[in-house]
């Protein structure tokens, strides 16, 4: 495994390499950060139909912060994965404040379905929320987001179903159910090859699960990844890595 601080250019993958990872290697029972948790809302988000230079074609893709952030962090998630509320509540919003609202980084989410049978379905209500409200109020999205990981379980799985997705649809102010219903329906199989494409890309990264991210400068064309529930302060030091690559 490449020691903390090596960045490995993007190339290096094409040729059977792997991005550089931080902080240790994968983390997946981190120290809380200093943040008081709950969701994040980011400040600003955008929409874009390119195919970034690490091969992410962020079309359809939720993406939180400024077009021209220098750093592009790739989040791969899973409604139904425990780590990735574990990120979601102790350090993204950190991460979110001191890092996408100040211009340093976007964020841009992307689903891996790994966890259960709703995994993928869950995937696709996410992306059908994302498309209703991308254009009117993109803040929607992430309350909608935020709501989902609230409602996961103590444990297991069996708490993703149909009616918890409708549910937390119907409660979230400024989502239409039923458009994204009918697009769940209509779209349902072009949204599920565009996840699986972007699974690909995270298992061209050697990221095999949730929450797997990787750190992208694109001027540098540089990277490096983290898999796991990091704490703020290992996602900082990456972050801060990539920065200056």
């Amino acid at each position: 495994m490449d020691g903390q601080g090596n960045i490995t250019r993007r190339r290096m993958l094409a040729a059977g390499g792997a991005t550089a990872a931080f902080g240790g290697g994968v983390a997946y029972v981190a120290s809380r950060s200093d943040s008081d948790g709950g969701e994040y809302v980011p400040e600003s988000f955008h929409r874009s139909d390119e195919t970034t230079g690490f091969g992410v074609e962020l079309a359809g893709l939720p993406i939180a912060g400024e077009r021209d952030a220098p750093v592009d962090v790739y989040y791969w998630t899973d409604y139904l994965c425990p780590f990735c509320k574990q990120f979601e509540t102790e350090t993204l919003p950190d991460v979110g404040r001191d890092y996408v609202d100040t211009g340093e980084a976007r964020l841009v989410v992307l689903p891996y379905p790994n966890i259960g049978e709703y995994s993928a379905p869950a995937a696709v209500w996410g992306r059908c929320v994302w498309e209703q409200v991308a254009e009117s109020d993109p803040a929607t999205f992430w309350r909608w987001h935020g709501a989902a990981f609230d409602a996961q379980a103590e444990s297991g799985h069996d708490w993703a179903d149909e009616e918890t997705f409708t549910d937390i649809t119907e409660q979230t102010d400024g989502v239409a159910a039923s458009a994204v219903d009918s697009c769940r329906r209509s779209r349902g199989d072009s949204i599920r090859a565009s996840i699986d494409a972007g699974v690909e890309v995270a298992r061209s990264a050697r990221i095999q699960g949730t929450p797997g991210f990787v750190l992208y400068n694109r001027a540098a064309d540089k990277a490096g990844k983290l898999v796991g529930a990091h704490p703020y302060e290992n996602f900082s030091n990456a972050l801060d890595q990539v920065l200056r690559a």
